[in-house]
């Protein structure tokens, strides 16, 4: 797995080149194909290559041929195998490195390592994807996306929820998205996510020996926003700077981790990606 992300921060180191030269998303993609020595049909997943508004679809594969006529942001998860093991890794960009997107760029990234040097052998998965949104509410409330309402009532009222729309990471190893992340026991015991939060993708209590990634973000997304335009809370959406973010689409730092006895290794961020 160290190899598979040796190929796939290669990759990203290509991909981030080719977005600094104005390249479309197809071109940026067959520069991080080049860069891993991969075929389309061998990486572990669809490569999402997301320019701009691009990047608030999750899931986003349609990469256009023609680069946009403005550069504003470029979110790239993408992966790499070696041997049957694969890599899952996601990056941020900001075309220009002093605006309100690129700052939150760099917060996310700070909260999202500070979340990491919490982890550790013998806690549930699940309650680092809970601490997650009370760091994203904190991230709301400085950089004045969401105001006059307190951290904690942010969360408890869910106003965290459409910024990020999915769980904190999951299981990883021959399968990018790895089974059994909700198995208790050696004997199945399934334990559902909970309703709150019905998209994580594992509910374990975290072991040695287990890699799993953490992928935090804040997005944009009108069709999860638009619901809070009306309502009680409405009046705490910045809704300004909001619609002011939107063209940046949104921002998803992805590392991928193995837990150990005492400690947790970053083979990601231990090859340098920033």
């Amino acid at each position: 797995m160290r190899e598979a992300q040796k190929s796939a921060v290669n990759g990203h180191r290509a991909a981030y080149e080719a977005f600094q030269s104005g390249m479309s998303e197809f071109d940026i993609n067959q520069a991080y194909l080049t860069a891993t020595g991969h075929r389309d049909t061998d990486v572990p997943y669809s490569n999402i290559v997301a320019l701009n508004e691009h990047a608030s679809v999750l899931h986003y594969t349609k990469l256009d041929h023609r680069a946009p006529a403005e550069m504003r942001s470029f979110l790239l998860d993408a992966g790499a195998e070696y041997n049957g093991y694969a890599a899952d890794l996601t990056r941020t960009w900001a075309a220009h490195g002093d605006n309100d997107f690129a700052h939150l760029i760099k917060d996310v990234n700070d909260e999202q390592l500070a979340l990491i040097s919490t982890m550790k052998a013998g806690t549930r998965y699940v309650d680092y994807h809970i601490q997650f949104h009370q760091r994203i509410a904190k991230l709301l409330r400085k950089h004045q996306l969401v105001t006059d309402i307190s951290e904690e009532a942010m969360v408890e009222n869910d106003l965290t929820g459409p910024f990020m729309p999915h769980g904190i990471g999951h299981p990883l190893g021959l399968q990018v998205h790895d089974v059994a992340g909700f198995m208790q026991d050696d004997t199945g015991t399934h334990l559902a996510a909970p309703s709150k939060y019905p998209y994580l993708r594992c509910t374990r209590i975290i072991e040695p020996r287990m890699v799993l990634t953490i992928e935090p973000g804040i997005y944009f997304i009108e069709s999860l926003l638009a619901p809070w335009r009306e309502g009680p809370f409405s009046k705490h959406f910045n809704w300004q700077k909001i619609d002011a973010m939107k063209p940046f689409g949104g921002i998803r730092i992805e590392d991928n981790v193995v837990v150990h006895e005492n400690s947790i290794e970053n083979m990601t961020r231990d090859l340098k990606l920033a």
